[in-house]
């Protein structure tokens, strides 16, 4: 082997050491860090509603209908009219065979409206079912009001930080052992979707929290 190669061989392998050697800082410079994941969900049993209130049915009764609904606008001042569609109630193959009658035309008629709590949901469908209207409800959801809403999520986030402190005692030597540097609110879609805080009338808080080991 000539000096131009030895020479050439000694750096190569200075080089390899050297690639060693800064991966190996990498890692223990991530060794010296926990994240967890720190989580608490509350169930919200005292939650309102979100409605989708719709009247579908003939002309004839939509007077009627939209007096009743004047009346409850007044009980729940956020009932807010989003649509209404006139249609003609046949089947395709009678265009051109039979006269077109009043009495075939329909109308379908949206609210949404925002209810207070369950007993106010209750007393709704009862009044709308007592008059006989052909109607339809959906429950798109639940709703607190802002300021409590405000709360429950300050007291989640405090619960959820507790439970990743607890997540951090266990894989480390104690609360004295450590010191959090970062904390990030997540996203509650995952792996909670909007429907589970809407439908299952519950409330979730997860947090990432990061800390250094001393």
């Amino acid at each position: 082997m000539t000096m131009k190669n030895v020479c050439v061989w000694v750096l190569a392998m200075l080089a390899g050491f050297g690639t060693l050697s800064s991966c190996q800082v990498h890692d223990e410079a991530q060794e010296d860090y926990l994240e967890v994941i720190g989580e608490h969900e509350r169930s919200m049993p005292d939650a309102g509603y979100r409605l989708n209130l719709s009247y579908n049915g003939p002309m004839g009764m939509r007077d009627k209908f939209m007096e009743w609904a004047d009346s409850l606008q007044k009980q729940v001042p956020n009932m807010v009219l989003t649509s209404e569609n006139i249609y003609i109630h046949h089947m395709p193959e009678q265009m051109g065979q039979e006269k077109i009658r009043p009495e075939m035309y329909q109308t379908s008629v949206s609210y949404n409206i925002t209810v207070a709590d369950s007993a106010m949901y209750g007393r709704i469908m009862q009044d709308v079912l007592r008059h006989n209207f052909p109607f339809s409800v959906n429950v798109s959801g639940t709703v607190l009001d802002p300021d409590k809403r405000q709360q429950v999520q300050q007291e989640l986030m405090q619960q959820a930080l507790d439970n990743a402190k607890a997540k951090l005692n266990f894989l480390s030597n104690g609360e004295d052992s450590y010191r959090i540097v970062g904390v990030e609110e997540l996203d509650n879609t995952v792996p909670y979707g909007p429907e589970y805080n809407d439908f299952n009338r519950r409330m979730v808080a997860r947090l990432k929290v990061k800390a250094r080991l001393q």
